[in-house]
């Protein structure tokens, strides 16, 4: 297939090259309007979003909604990063929920420049080693987290149980 070019013909080798090379450009399987919105933007397209978008916090292993998350969360973690706030929009974006309890509010006053998380929930063990890693990004450089605890959750509802009791008597009537 002979490629016709736009160029004029005076136009140069490097010039003819270079328009023979971008001339797939644009039949780009991806919408370019929806590459920066992380809501609509290729799976493929999200690590490269959130590195634009100050996410300093990644893993492949996460799963789709929470790359989603970090990414829309980024602007907010960023403003206020160092902060008990940071920590908790940090965790909240990827699927946690985590209660930061700081030195001076915990009771008894805990050392100085330290904090305890609590998980609303369960955690595995990697899980855990994730949260920890992502507190760690999000807190201050002053602060040390001295440790994790994880609240299960509440189970309301209603709860039937029956049961029935069966025996049976076998009795021999005769002469021995």
């Amino acid at each position: 297939m002979t490629f016709k070019s736009l160029l004029p013909p005076n136009a140069t080798p490097g010039e003819l090259a270079q328009e023979q090379v971008m001339a797939h450009v644009g039949e780009s399987p991806i919408d370019i309007r929806t590459v920066k919105n992380p809501d609509l933007s290729p799976v493929i397209v999200l690590p490269w979003l959130a590195w634009e978008s100050g996410v300093t916090f990644w893993d492949d292993a996460w799963m789709e909604s929470q790359k989603r998350g970090a990414i829309k969360n980024s602007p907010k973690v960023n403003k206020t990063r160092g902060t008990p706030g940071a920590v908790r929009e940090a965790l909240l974006a990827t699927g946690y929920s985590v209660d930061v309890i700081e030195w001076f509010n915990d009771t008894p006053p805990a050392a100085p420049y330290t904090f305890r998380a609590t998980i609303n929930g369960l955690a595995s063990e990697a899980a855990l080693l994730t949260i920890t890693n992502q507190i760690n990004d999000a807190k201050n450089a002053r602060s040390l987290l001295s440790q994790i605890d994880m609240k299960s959750p509440d189970i309301r509802g209603e709860f039937f149980m029956g049961g029935i009791i069966t025996g049976t008597i076998t009795a021999t009537i005769g002469t021995a």
